[in-house]
């Protein structure tokens, strides 16, 4: 007997929920501001360059390529002094699949890869590139 009663009112949250959302009266959402990826180029030469690329507490990925055809590029995160083809990754020379290293992509975790990175090169005037992300 009263069924209509139950009806109506499904309509009505419907009809409000649709007005809702039509006109704009929904939370609005932001347009994405995330310019990324920022890109750097550096020469690294046989001297460790500490804070080469900065800490950067918003990155949550990246890319460090070697750009040398026969120096290779040993690079370290925070503290870490690199050594020449020792200490720290190495990454060869001659524009192979090994010239670069990616962080896999942690997204809006707590995590990141915010830690300075420091650089030294086997050799002077090697030009090294970044992707932060």
């Amino acid at each position: 007997m009263y069924k209509w009663r139950e009806y109506f009112a499904a309509i009505l949250v419907a009809a409000t929920v649709a007005l809702y959302l039509t006109f704009g009266l929904a939370p609005s959402k932001s347009q994405q501001t995330n310019l990324g990826p920022f890109m750097t180029t550096l020469t690294a030469s046989g001297t460790a360059a500490m804070a080469a690329i900065p800490a950067n507490p918003s990155r949550h990925a990246l890319t460090i390529c070697n750009g040398h055809a026969t120096q290779t590029v040993t690079f370290t995160f925070g503290s870490i002094t690199p050594v020449s083809l020792t200490t720290g990754m190495v990454l060869l020379a001659g524009n192979v699949a090994t010239s670069c290293f990616s962080t896999p992509f942690i997204g809006l975790t707590p995590f990141g890869v915010g830690a300075q990175i420091n650089i030294i090169a086997s050799g002077a005037s090697t030009p090294v590139t970044v992707f932060e992300y």
